[in-house]
Protein backbone atom coordinates (compact mmCIF):
# COMPACT_ATOMS: atom_id res chain seq x y z
CA UNK A 1 0.00 0.00 0.00
CA UNK A 2 3.11 2.24 -0.46
CA UNK A 3 1.17 4.29 -3.44
CA UNK A 4 -1.47 4.98 -1.70
CA UNK A 5 -2.14 8.79 -1.33
CA UNK A 6 -2.42 10.06 2.16
CA UNK A 7 -4.85 12.93 2.50
CA UNK A 8 -2.92 15.94 4.63
CA UNK A 9 -6.34 17.20 5.94
CA UNK A 10 -6.76 14.78 8.49
CA UNK A 11 -10.53 16.08 9.97
CA UNK A 12 -12.10 16.09 6.32
CA UNK A 13 -10.47 12.85 5.86
CA UNK A 14 -12.67 11.30 8.56
CA UNK A 15 -15.91 13.59 8.02
CA UNK A 16 -15.92 11.74 4.16
CA UNK A 17 -15.08 8.47 5.75
CA UNK A 18 -18.00 9.19 8.01
CA UNK A 19 -20.17 10.19 5.08
CA UNK A 20 -19.71 7.24 3.09
CA UNK A 21 -19.76 4.81 5.62
CA UNK A 22 -23.27 6.50 6.66
CA UNK A 23 -24.69 6.39 2.80
CA UNK A 24 -23.72 2.35 3.23
CA UNK A 25 -25.52 2.37 6.59
CA UNK A 26 -28.80 4.00 5.57
CA UNK A 27 -28.51 1.45 2.67
CA UNK A 28 -28.92 -1.67 4.86
CA UNK A 29 -31.76 0.60 6.81
CA UNK A 30 -29.35 1.50 9.28
CA UNK A 31 -27.65 -1.48 11.35
CA UNK A 32 -25.48 1.19 12.82
CA UNK A 33 -27.86 4.34 13.00
CA UNK A 34 -25.09 6.79 14.19
CA UNK A 35 -26.93 9.22 15.96
CA UNK A 36 -29.59 8.73 13.79
CA UNK A 37 -32.76 8.50 16.14
CA UNK A 38 -31.65 12.43 16.62
CA UNK A 39 -29.74 13.68 12.87
CA UNK A 40 -31.36 10.79 10.28
CA UNK A 41 -28.56 10.16 7.70
CA UNK A 42 -30.84 11.37 4.97
CA UNK A 43 -31.23 14.93 6.64
CA UNK A 44 -27.98 16.05 6.13
CA UNK A 45 -25.19 13.68 4.75
CA UNK A 46 -25.55 14.39 0.61
CA UNK A 47 -25.25 18.56 1.55
CA UNK A 48 -22.30 17.68 3.61
CA UNK A 49 -20.47 15.87 0.72
CA UNK A 50 -21.21 18.90 -1.14
CA UNK A 51 -20.02 21.11 2.23
CA UNK A 52 -16.78 18.98 1.76
CA UNK A 53 -16.15 19.67 -2.03
CA UNK A 54 -17.18 23.56 -0.89
CA UNK A 55 -14.26 23.53 1.54
CA UNK A 56 -11.34 22.33 -1.17
CA UNK A 57 -13.07 24.29 -4.07
CA UNK A 58 -11.08 27.38 -5.14
CA UNK A 59 -11.94 29.30 -8.24
CA UNK A 60 -12.17 32.99 -8.92
CA UNK A 61 -11.89 35.17 -12.22
CA UNK A 62 -8.41 33.60 -12.97
CA UNK A 63 -9.40 30.13 -12.98
CA UNK A 64 -9.54 28.69 -16.76
CA UNK A 65 -12.95 27.88 -17.41
CA UNK A 66 -12.25 25.09 -20.21
CA UNK A 67 -9.26 23.48 -18.13
CA UNK A 68 -11.48 23.68 -15.11
CA UNK A 69 -14.70 21.83 -16.77
CA UNK A 70 -11.85 19.60 -18.35
CA UNK A 71 -10.81 18.93 -14.80
CA UNK A 72 -13.54 18.31 -13.43
CA UNK A 73 -14.17 16.03 -16.47
CA UNK A 74 -11.35 14.04 -15.70
CA UNK A 75 -11.84 13.13 -12.38
CA UNK A 76 -15.85 13.16 -12.07
CA UNK A 77 -17.55 12.25 -15.23
CA UNK A 78 -14.75 9.68 -16.80
CA UNK A 79 -14.71 7.66 -13.55
CA UNK A 80 -18.37 8.04 -13.50
CA UNK A 81 -18.62 6.23 -16.99
CA UNK A 82 -16.16 3.52 -16.28
CA UNK A 83 -17.57 2.74 -12.98
CA UNK A 84 -21.36 2.19 -14.65
CA UNK A 85 -19.49 -0.08 -17.16
CA UNK A 86 -18.04 -2.29 -14.47
CA UNK A 87 -21.47 -2.38 -12.85
CA UNK A 88 -23.32 -3.14 -15.75
CA UNK A 89 -21.08 -5.92 -16.07
CA UNK A 90 -21.37 -7.06 -12.86
CA UNK A 91 -25.19 -6.61 -13.05
CA UNK A 92 -25.49 -8.94 -16.14
CA UNK A 93 -23.12 -11.46 -14.01
CA UNK A 94 -25.12 -11.34 -11.24
CA UNK A 95 -28.10 -11.64 -13.06
CA UNK A 96 -27.27 -14.54 -14.91
CA UNK A 97 -25.97 -16.46 -11.95
CA UNK A 98 -29.25 -15.83 -9.75
CA UNK A 99 -31.82 -16.52 -12.58
CA UNK A 100 -29.81 -18.81 -15.04
CA UNK A 101 -30.15 -17.26 -18.12
CA UNK A 102 -29.24 -14.09 -20.13
CA UNK A 103 -31.41 -11.03 -19.80
CA UNK A 104 -30.62 -8.92 -23.13
CA UNK A 105 -31.11 -4.93 -22.52
CA UNK A 106 -34.68 -3.85 -24.17
CA UNK A 107 -34.66 -2.16 -27.38
CA UNK A 108 -34.09 1.57 -26.51
CA UNK A 109 -32.10 0.91 -23.31
CA UNK A 110 -29.29 2.49 -24.01
CA UNK A 111 -31.44 6.21 -25.03
CA UNK A 112 -33.34 5.40 -21.63
CA UNK A 113 -30.01 5.05 -20.08
CA UNK A 114 -28.56 8.68 -21.28
CA UNK A 115 -31.80 9.96 -20.85
CA UNK A 116 -31.27 9.12 -16.70
CA UNK A 117 -27.94 10.22 -16.53
CA UNK A 118 -28.70 13.41 -17.74
CA UNK A 119 -31.81 14.21 -15.71
CA UNK A 120 -31.76 11.54 -11.75
CA UNK A 121 -28.10 11.00 -12.42
CA UNK A 122 -28.81 7.24 -12.32
CA UNK A 123 -27.56 5.14 -14.56
CA UNK A 124 -27.87 1.72 -13.28
CA UNK A 125 -29.70 0.45 -10.17
CA UNK A 126 -27.19 -1.30 -8.51
CA UNK A 127 -25.01 2.20 -9.02
CA UNK A 128 -28.02 4.56 -8.14
CA UNK A 129 -25.98 6.41 -5.51
CA UNK A 130 -23.82 7.37 -8.32
CA UNK A 131 -26.62 10.11 -9.48
CA UNK A 132 -24.82 12.39 -7.07
CA UNK A 133 -21.91 12.49 -9.40
CA UNK A 134 -23.16 13.69 -12.08
CA UNK A 135 -25.26 16.88 -9.58
CA UNK A 136 -21.42 17.61 -8.49
CA UNK A 137 -20.17 18.01 -11.61
CA UNK A 138 -22.80 20.38 -13.08
CA UNK A 139 -23.17 22.40 -9.58
CA UNK A 140 -19.20 23.03 -9.50
CA UNK A 141 -19.07 24.32 -13.09
CA UNK A 142 -22.54 26.18 -12.67
CA UNK A 143 -20.34 27.48 -9.73
CA UNK A 144 -17.32 28.48 -11.25
CA UNK A 145 -18.88 30.24 -14.72
CA UNK A 146 -20.98 32.51 -12.08
CA UNK A 147 -18.04 33.03 -10.18
CA UNK A 148 -15.80 33.86 -13.24
CA UNK A 149 -18.65 36.40 -14.73
CA UNK A 150 -19.71 37.85 -11.15
CA UNK A 151 -16.19 38.08 -9.74
CA UNK A 152 -16.23 42.09 -9.70
CA UNK A 153 -19.47 42.20 -8.05
CA UNK A 154 -19.21 38.89 -6.22
CA UNK A 155 -20.27 39.28 -2.33
CA UNK A 156 -20.00 35.70 -0.43
CA UNK A 157 -22.83 36.67 1.83
CA UNK A 158 -25.42 38.31 -0.72
CA UNK A 159 -24.74 34.81 -2.60
CA UNK A 160 -25.49 32.97 0.04
CA UNK A 161 -28.67 34.51 0.60
CA UNK A 162 -29.18 34.61 -3.36
CA UNK A 163 -28.43 30.42 -3.55
CA UNK A 164 -30.40 29.96 -0.24
CA UNK A 165 -33.32 31.42 -1.66
CA UNK A 166 -32.74 29.14 -5.07
CA UNK A 167 -32.48 26.41 -2.26
CA UNK A 168 -35.92 26.95 -1.49
CA UNK A 169 -37.26 27.68 -4.89
CA UNK A 170 -35.49 24.04 -5.50
CA UNK A 171 -37.67 22.47 -2.61
CA UNK A 172 -41.23 23.98 -3.63
CA UNK A 173 -40.67 22.62 -7.36
CA UNK A 174 -39.84 19.04 -5.88
CA UNK A 175 -42.44 19.43 -3.38
CA UNK A 176 -45.70 20.37 -5.67
CA UNK A 177 -44.63 20.64 -9.46
CA UNK A 178 -45.37 18.01 -11.78
CA UNK A 179 -42.82 15.08 -11.66
CA UNK A 180 -43.27 14.91 -15.42
CA UNK A 181 -42.65 18.97 -16.32
CA UNK A 182 -39.38 19.27 -13.73
CA UNK A 183 -38.11 16.08 -15.12
CA UNK A 184 -35.79 17.65 -17.89
CA UNK A 185 -34.80 20.42 -15.12
CA UNK A 186 -33.55 17.98 -12.32
CA UNK A 187 -29.74 18.71 -12.80
CA UNK A 188 -30.86 22.17 -12.65
CA UNK A 189 -32.91 22.11 -9.52
CA UNK A 190 -30.72 19.73 -7.82
CA UNK A 191 -28.01 22.44 -8.40
CA UNK A 192 -30.08 24.83 -7.13
CA UNK A 193 -30.64 23.01 -4.06
CA UNK A 194 -26.85 22.52 -3.37
CA UNK A 195 -25.68 25.68 -4.11
CA UNK A 196 -25.61 27.32 -0.52
CA UNK A 197 -23.86 24.13 1.02
CA UNK A 198 -21.04 24.45 -1.92
CA UNK A 199 -20.46 27.77 -0.57
CA UNK A 200 -20.29 27.39 2.73
CA UNK A 201 -18.13 25.04 2.72
CA UNK A 202 -15.81 28.17 1.17
CA UNK A 203 -17.14 30.40 4.05
CA UNK A 204 -16.25 27.78 6.60
CA UNK A 205 -12.80 27.07 5.44
CA UNK A 206 -12.03 30.93 5.24
CA UNK A 207 -13.95 32.39 8.02
CA UNK A 208 -15.26 30.32 10.10
CA UNK A 209 -12.99 26.86 10.76
CA UNK A 210 -9.85 28.59 13.08
CA UNK A 211 -12.73 29.86 15.42
CA UNK A 212 -14.47 26.68 15.55
CA UNK A 213 -11.17 24.47 15.88
CA UNK A 214 -10.26 26.66 19.19
CA UNK A 215 -13.24 26.10 20.70
CA UNK A 216 -12.82 24.73 24.54
CA UNK A 217 -13.65 21.03 24.21
CA UNK A 218 -16.49 21.49 26.52
CA UNK A 219 -18.14 24.63 24.18
CA UNK A 220 -17.61 21.82 21.55
CA UNK A 221 -19.81 19.30 23.65
CA UNK A 222 -22.33 22.19 24.57
CA UNK A 223 -22.85 22.98 20.85
CA UNK A 224 -23.42 19.01 20.04
CA UNK A 225 -25.49 19.26 22.75
CA UNK A 226 -27.91 21.91 21.51
CA UNK A 227 -27.96 20.64 18.28
CA UNK A 228 -29.21 17.55 19.39
CA UNK A 229 -32.31 19.26 21.62
CA UNK A 230 -32.71 21.58 18.48
CA UNK A 231 -33.83 18.47 16.60
CA UNK A 232 -35.28 16.29 19.48
CA UNK A 233 -37.74 19.43 19.36
CA UNK A 234 -38.24 19.63 15.76
CA UNK A 235 -39.07 16.08 14.96
CA UNK A 236 -42.06 16.76 17.93
CA UNK A 237 -42.85 19.34 15.85
CA UNK A 238 -43.47 17.97 12.52
CA UNK A 239 -46.36 15.86 11.66
CA UNK A 240 -43.71 12.77 11.77
CA UNK A 241 -40.64 12.57 13.24
CA UNK A 242 -38.41 11.34 9.75
CA UNK A 243 -40.08 14.47 7.81
CA UNK A 244 -36.74 16.64 8.87
CA UNK A 245 -34.86 14.09 6.40
CA UNK A 246 -35.56 13.66 2.45
CA UNK A 247 -34.73 10.43 0.95
CA UNK A 248 -34.76 10.72 -3.30
CA UNK A 249 -33.06 14.06 -3.80
CA UNK A 250 -31.86 11.77 -7.32
CA UNK A 251 -35.21 12.85 -8.68
CA UNK A 252 -36.46 15.44 -5.75
CA UNK A 253 -39.39 13.40 -4.65
CA UNK A 254 -38.24 12.75 -0.84
CA UNK A 255 -39.69 15.97 0.70
CA UNK A 256 -42.36 15.21 3.04
CA UNK A 257 -42.29 18.55 6.01
CA UNK A 258 -44.62 20.99 5.32
CA UNK A 259 -41.32 23.58 5.40
CA UNK A 260 -39.63 24.14 3.09
CA UNK A 261 -36.82 25.24 5.30
CA UNK A 262 -36.29 22.16 6.60
CA UNK A 263 -33.67 20.41 4.45
CA UNK A 264 -31.80 23.66 4.89
CA UNK A 265 -32.08 23.46 8.69
CA UNK A 266 -31.74 19.56 8.88
CA UNK A 267 -28.30 20.00 6.49
CA UNK A 268 -26.87 22.88 8.41
CA UNK A 269 -27.32 20.95 11.62
CA UNK A 270 -26.16 17.47 10.97
CA UNK A 271 -23.20 18.86 8.77
CA UNK A 272 -22.34 21.00 12.14
CA UNK A 273 -22.69 18.14 14.51
CA UNK A 274 -20.12 16.08 12.91
CA UNK A 275 -18.01 19.11 11.98
CA UNK A 276 -17.65 19.47 15.70
CA UNK A 277 -18.02 15.80 16.92
CA UNK A 278 -14.62 14.70 14.08
CA UNK A 279 -12.92 18.32 15.87
CA UNK A 280 -13.71 17.21 19.42
CA UNK A 281 -13.00 13.58 19.49
CA UNK A 282 -11.57 12.66 15.92
CA UNK A 283 -7.66 12.59 16.30
CA UNK A 284 -7.34 9.08 17.59
CA UNK A 285 -8.40 8.11 13.54
CA UNK A 286 -6.32 10.75 11.90
CA UNK A 287 -3.72 8.65 11.19
CA UNK A 288 -5.64 5.50 10.30
CA UNK A 289 -4.37 3.90 7.06
CA UNK A 290 -7.57 2.23 6.40
CA UNK A 291 -9.75 5.72 7.36
CA UNK A 292 -7.59 7.05 4.65
CA UNK A 293 -7.78 4.79 2.01
CA UNK A 294 -11.91 4.86 3.05
CA UNK A 295 -11.35 8.90 2.18
CA UNK A 296 -9.47 8.24 -0.91
CA UNK A 297 -11.94 5.75 -2.21
CA UNK A 298 -15.41 7.36 -1.49
CA UNK A 299 -16.36 7.06 -5.41
CA UNK A 300 -16.12 3.30 -5.12
CA UNK A 301 -17.70 2.41 -2.29
CA UNK A 302 -20.35 4.57 -3.59
CA UNK A 303 -20.61 3.28 -7.20
CA UNK A 304 -20.28 -0.54 -6.05
CA UNK A 305 -21.79 -1.71 -2.24
CA UNK A 306 -25.09 -2.22 -3.36
CA UNK A 307 -23.62 -4.24 -6.10
CA UNK A 308 -21.79 -6.06 -2.81
CA UNK A 309 -25.07 -6.80 -1.22
CA UNK A 310 -26.34 -8.60 -4.16
CA UNK A 311 -23.20 -10.59 -4.26
CA UNK A 312 -23.28 -11.12 -0.42
CA UNK A 313 -27.09 -11.97 -1.60
CA UNK A 314 -26.05 -14.40 -4.25
CA UNK A 315 -23.75 -16.33 -1.70
CA UNK A 316 -26.90 -16.58 0.68
CA UNK A 317 -28.82 -18.20 -2.06
CA UNK A 318 -26.03 -20.09 -3.07
CA UNK A 319 -26.47 -21.44 0.59
CA UNK A 320 -29.99 -21.82 0.96
CA UNK A 321 -30.34 -23.71 -2.12
CA UNK A 322 -27.10 -26.35 -1.89
CA UNK A 323 -26.35 -26.45 1.91
CA UNK A 324 -29.18 -25.22 4.23
CA UNK A 325 -32.45 -23.51 4.30
CA UNK A 326 -31.57 -20.20 5.36
CA UNK A 327 -34.51 -18.94 7.87
CA UNK A 328 -37.13 -15.80 5.72
CA UNK A 329 -34.30 -15.86 3.01
CA UNK A 330 -36.88 -14.92 0.58
CA UNK A 331 -35.78 -15.78 -2.86
CA UNK A 332 -38.01 -14.77 -4.83
CA UNK A 333 -37.77 -10.99 -3.88
CA UNK A 334 -34.17 -11.35 -4.33
CA UNK A 335 -34.97 -12.30 -8.30
CA UNK A 336 -36.73 -9.28 -8.66
CA UNK A 337 -35.29 -6.25 -6.90
CA UNK A 338 -31.61 -5.38 -6.31
CA UNK A 339 -32.92 -4.36 -2.90
CA UNK A 340 -33.23 -7.52 -1.14
CA UNK A 341 -31.43 -7.83 2.18
CA UNK A 342 -31.57 -10.75 4.33
CA UNK A 343 -33.38 -9.58 7.80
CA UNK A 344 -33.04 -12.66 9.32
CA UNK A 345 -31.73 -11.25 12.59
CA UNK A 346 -30.96 -7.54 12.72
CA UNK A 347 -27.54 -7.70 13.37
CA UNK A 348 -27.00 -9.14 10.48
CA UNK A 349 -27.21 -5.83 8.28
CA UNK A 350 -23.63 -4.76 9.66
CA UNK A 351 -22.33 -7.74 7.53
CA UNK A 352 -23.65 -6.19 4.22
CA UNK A 353 -22.33 -2.73 5.73
CA UNK A 354 -18.92 -4.57 5.75
CA UNK A 355 -19.49 -5.98 2.36
CA UNK A 356 -20.69 -2.95 1.13
CA UNK A 357 -17.23 -1.03 2.29
CA UNK A 358 -14.75 -3.78 2.23
CA UNK A 359 -15.68 -5.27 -0.91
CA UNK A 360 -15.36 -1.87 -3.13
CA UNK A 361 -12.20 -0.80 -1.52
CA UNK A 362 -10.67 -5.08 -1.52
CA UNK A 363 -11.20 -4.63 -5.66
CA UNK A 364 -10.11 -0.92 -5.77
CA UNK A 365 -6.88 -2.16 -3.81
CA UNK A 366 -6.21 -5.02 -6.36
CA UNK A 367 -6.34 -2.34 -9.36
CA UNK A 368 -4.05 -0.45 -7.53
CA UNK A 369 -1.90 -3.39 -7.54
CA UNK A 370 -2.61 -4.32 -10.88
CA UNK A 371 -1.31 -0.80 -11.76
CA UNK A 372 1.66 -0.56 -9.84
CA UNK A 373 2.57 -3.81 -11.52
CA UNK A 374 2.28 -2.80 -15.10
CA UNK A 375 3.91 0.92 -14.27
CA UNK A 376 6.72 -1.34 -13.05
CA UNK A 377 6.85 -3.51 -16.34
CA UNK A 378 6.73 -0.21 -18.42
Amino acid sequence: MGTIRDKSNKKFMLLSAIGIFMVVDSHTWTAFNLFGDFIPYNSFFMPMFVFISGYFNKVDNDTGLGRYILKKAKTLLLPYAGLSLLVFCLQWLINLIKLGESVPPPPGYLMYVLQNVVTTGVSLNLCLPMWFVISLFALLVAYAVLKKFLYKVWNRYVMLLLFTGLHIFAVFAGKYADPDFIAPLLTLLKCMFFLPFLELGMIYRDKIEAKHSSMGGSAKIGLMAILLFINTIRSLYLPMAYDMAFDSLDDLSGFTSPYLVTPLVSSLIGIAFWLTLVDLAGKPLYESRFINYMSCNTFWIMGLHITFFNILNLILMGINENIAELPYFDTEYFLESEWYRWEMHPNFKMVYVLFGILGPLGLKLLWDKCKEKVTHRA
